[in-house]
């Protein structure tokens, strides 16, 4: 697996290319690159027969430890990979150690040991118990074994220790790869810890810059889950800079989390080429519908996302968005979601995702097309504009249902 860039600027948009795949060395991806979301190895509420009508091109996958961690027996015992157990076997797949939109429960990192938390509980997680699934799972890459429990309100001293234990148990897996046989021709990613703590994020960096890997996951921000969504471009902006401009150029960036599109498109001006879309999945199980790439009058969509548990999409038989391609809207009316969110009906989440993941996708492309036209900035404002008009039509609706309150 390899990564290419001709971008020299440091901290800067840029556009890469993913390419040298053991698995499928004709694939190539270009960054910047959304990860598909999945939970154990399948895209959440779509089949992959379905999942193949809303995308037919080969995507990268996005596999966390957490969901599938279960199925190691199975996996040893059959002699099979991964992909070909969950028969994903056109699409590549990088393995995570948390799950993105799940809260990651804090605590229990011991020496050099982590928490993982699966449907059976908590797991003991060392290097070499990683390493053993790793050579089971014969994913396409994977990120070292680390310590990634911090957030904004981490002290120096937890940060301190995060990047102590990531140091040691990198090092254990870097070992591990080196010798094995079958790792060598995956690529293998390090992931720089240290919270918002400078000095911390600093040793993290000494320590792992010179180190032979396809590139970085900047961890250690947050703690996966819902809320990062509303974390503020400003409360990581600085931190990040930092250190992507402390980073070897050439190496990859990846960020993990269920970001809103505004971050994704801050962190990209600061050389992120990777994250995954645990954010379209986030949004369909809240019932809601990402609109922040409709700029059509036509479309009526003023913010960056509608919520199907509104009443007011009771009796609207209008698409999501008029000018989508996905199946949902081309196929079916803001009434009848409304009707499926009411009831509860399992199809409900596959309608959302099927359009959440195709309006991702298609964000991502107008994205490269942007960088390579120089005009991201502007495509930044349009997006920005989305997130401002939500502000006010949320306080619209809270002085509307304020006032219904008053005059009940």
């Amino acid at each position: 697996m390899k990564f290419f860039t001709n971008s020299t600027n440091v901290c800067a948009a840029r556009v890469g290319t993913l390419t040298d795949f053991a698995r499928n060395p004709t694939l190539c991806f270009e960054t910047p690159l959304p990860l598909i979301y999945t939970k154990g190895g399948v895209v959440p509420h779509l089949t992959n027969d379905v999942f193949e009508m809303v995308t037919t091109e080969p995507q990268f996958l996005s596999v966390s430890l957490p969901s599938t961690m279960l199925m190691c027996e199975a996996l040893e015992e059959i002699g099979i990979s991964f992909a070909d157990f969950v028969s994903m076997q056109k699409h590549i797949n990088m393995l995570s150690i948390t799950d993105p939109a799940v809260l990651t429960r804090s605590g229990f990192q011991k020496l050099d040991t982590v928490a993982v938390w699966s449907r059976g509980g908590r797991h003991i997680m060392s290097a070499d118990a990683y390493m053993d699934m790793v050579e089971i799972f014969k994913p396409d890459c994977y990120v070292a074994l680390c310590d990634g429990d911090t957030n904004i309100n981490s002290t120096r001293k937890r940060a301190k220790k995060a990047v102590y234990r990531s140091n040691t148990m990198f090092e254990q897996c870097l070992s591990r790869h080196s010798e094995s046989e079958s790792l060598k021709s995956i690529g293998l990613l390090a992931a720089v810890e240290g919270g918002y703590d400078v000095d911390a994020r600093l040793e993290s960096i000494d320590y792992l810059k010179d180190k032979p890997v396809i590139g970085y996951v900047i961890d250690g921000l947050h703690n996966n889950g819902p809320d990062v969504q509303n974390i503020l471009p400003e409360t990581i902006v600085e931190i990040v800079k930092q250190t992507i401009s402390l980073l070897p150029n050439e190496k990859m960036k990846v960020s993990m989390g269920c970001w809103n599109p505004l971050t994704v498109l801050n962190l990209i001006e600061l050389g992120v080429d990777i994250f995954d879309t645990s954010y379209p999945y986030v949004t369909a199980q809240n019932a809601e519908a990402v609109t922040f790439l409709c700029d059509h009058n036509i479309c009526n969509n003023i913010s960056h996302i509608i919520s199907f548990k509104e009443k007011r999409y009771m009796d609207d038989f209008s698409p999501i968005c008029s000018h989508c391609e996905c199946l949902t809207c081309k196929n079916h009316t803001r009434a009848y979601i409304h009707h499926l969110q009411n009831t509860k009906e399992l199809l409900l989440g596959v309608l959302l995702m099927i359009h959440n993941v195709h309006q991702h996708l298609e964000f991502f492309k107008l994205i490269r097309e942007n960088i390579k036209n120089g005009t991201l900035d502007k495509y930044k404002e349009k997006i920005a504009l989305k997130f401002e008009n939500n502000k006010i039509v949320e306080s619209n609706r809270v002085q509307m249902e304020q006032s219904r309150i008053v005059h009940a």
